[in-house]
Order: C-alpha cells, then structure tokens, then sequence
C-alpha cells in the first residue's frame, strides 16, 4: 500500500512511524466509497456514523464509517496534518485525540470534522504513549498511558516495561488544558489500544502487543475510580484492533491497524470478531461514534 508491500514482522512498527512524523502530505482518494455490503442484518436500517484516522497511500487522514442495515460508505474527510493514534468524542460533539510524537511529547488536540485539520493545544505530555481515550457518560475523558518502551524509544522492537509505577495506568484528562491525573494501573501488560463506554456507562478497553505476534487481542472491563482492568475475553479474528466504539444499539464495533483495515462487530461474550466491511484504507487507529451516546439516565 506503500509503494511495496509491508510484511507482517515490521507493518506495525512502520505504521507507527506514521504517527512519530508531525507533518504529512499527500493526494486525496476520492470521496463517499463505497466499502462493501455486507449480507447480515439487510432488514435493519438503523444510521450508526463513526470516525476514525487511517492511511491511504503517505498520508494520516480523517475517515467517516456510514453504516445503514447493510450498507457501508465511507468518506476520506481530509488530511491531519500530525500523528495521533486514538480518538475520543466530546459530549458537545468535538473529536479530540493526544498527537504528537508517541515515544515523546504528545499534546491533547482537536479536529475539524469537516476538514479533518488537527489544532493541537494544551500542556505537553512526555512519555505516556497515548493510544486510548474516551469521554465517559458524565463528560469525564480518560485516557491509558504509560507503556513505554525499554531502552532506545526509537526502537519499536521493544516491549514497556512493568517496573515503572506508573505503567499502563488510567488517567483523567482536562478537556481544556490537556492536564493528566493519574488514577491508577490497570495491570494489564500489553498496550491499551482503544478505549469505549458502553450505553450503562460500563468502560472497556482493548490491549495488543506493540509489534505483531501471535498473543491475541484481549477486551477488558476498567474501574473507572480505581483503574483496575478485568480481563474479559481474548479477542477471536484480527489482533491489531486499535478502535473500539459502542454504537447506540448497543453493538461494539472495532477497525484494525493492518495494511487493509476492516471494520467489525465484537461479541463481548466469546470474543468472536464478525467482519462487516473491508475499509478503503489502512493503518486504522481509533474509532468514535459521531454523536456521543445519551448519559444512563437520559435513556427509558
């Protein structure tokens, strides 16, 4: 998709190379493609609208995931202009993601959902790695960091390590300053890469291994007061999930960081992947609801 073909020993570690690079251009594909119709679920026509950041050909981009009973479009919204690996949507509608370089400085920043211009703002945060965040139900965000790599930060080949005290731990982030308050470790040893309440204020995450590898994708239940994640299930399809989105129904849907992403429903139960769609992109990091889920007690 590059040029030459990545194998699966360096996609990911390519790929976040991506994200470390603050400036990208590149030549937009066309809008509103059409992804694929899947055969399930023909009868309901229930509108669900996601965003997520992935790469077309030398370029980090804003894309819209239209799913209407069986049918996906998808929408190139434009060019970041800066490296981020997650998404999190404000309750008054703002996505909002921690760009920057992801094994240095990162800063909270917004985006133009027309455009999909990225303004970066806010206090810089060394060293957190962040590649999950989500705005909980009372408009609270929060956000994993933490695992850094051993040694050389610039070698992705490595693993974080556990030793730090303030390994992979749930934050509080200020919306308007960009300011984190650690909460406390989820104990979980891979990498958060997505975070998603659901519509009863229940958050789940989902971790990977930094570099491709035979451990499996795991979902986890996180204490939001406390940090402490609960394994779930380890996840049955793709290992690379890096979005997570509850969609109002109630289904949790997830993109995956490959060469050729695909969009897909997760059964929390058994950890099964349904593919719904092949996307027309790659390198898919995050994923949000377009309008953020009611609060519990805005529900019948």
């Amino acid at each position: 998709m590059f040029g030459k073909s990545l194998s699966g020993k360096n996609l990911l570690s390519n790929g976040l190379c991506l994200f470390i690079a603050l400036a990208m251009t590149g030549v937009l594909p066309s809008k509103g493609v059409l992804a694929a119709t899947p055969a399930a679920d023909e009868d309901d026509q229930t509108r669900h609208v996601f965003y997520t950041i992935a790469s077309p050909p030398g370029v980090r981009e804003m894309w819209a995931i239209e799913v209407t009973g069986g049918k996906i479009t998808t929408t190139d919204i434009g060019p970041i202009k800066t490296g981020c690996a997650t998404l999190a949507m404000s309750p008054s509608g703002t996505p909002l993601s921690m760009c920057g370089k992801l094994f240095g400085t990162q800063q909270l920043t917004s985006f133009d959902k027309k455009t999909g211009l990225a303004t970066l703002f806010g206090v810089p945060v060394p060293g957190l790695a962040v590649m999950a965040m989500a705005f909980g139900p009372d408009g609270t965000l929060y956000a994993v960091g933490g695992c850094y790599p051993n040694g050389d930060p610039n070698d992705l080949n490595t693993d974080c390590s556990g030793s730090d005290p303030n390994f992979n731990s749930l934050y509080r982030v200020n919306e308007f300053t960009g300011d984190f308050t650690r909460i406390g470790p989820t104990g979980a040893p891979q990498y958060f890469m997505g975070l998603a309440f659901d519509r009863h204020g229940n958050l789940y995450g989902v971790t990977t291994t930094l570099n491709p590898s035979y451990v499996p994708a795991i979902l986890y239940r996180i204490n939001p007061e406390t940090g402490a994640a609960t394994k779930i299930v380890n996840l049955v399809g793709s290992n690379t999930v890096m979005g997570l989105a509850f969609a109002r129904d109630g289904k949790l849907y997830a993109t995956d960081f490959t060469g050729a992403s695909g969009l897909y429903v997760i059964d929390p139960k058994t950890g099964f992947e349904s593919a719904v769609a092949a996307m027309p992109f790659g390198l898919s990091t995050g994923l949000v609801l377009a309008d953020p889920l009611p609060q519990p007690e805005d529900r019948n």
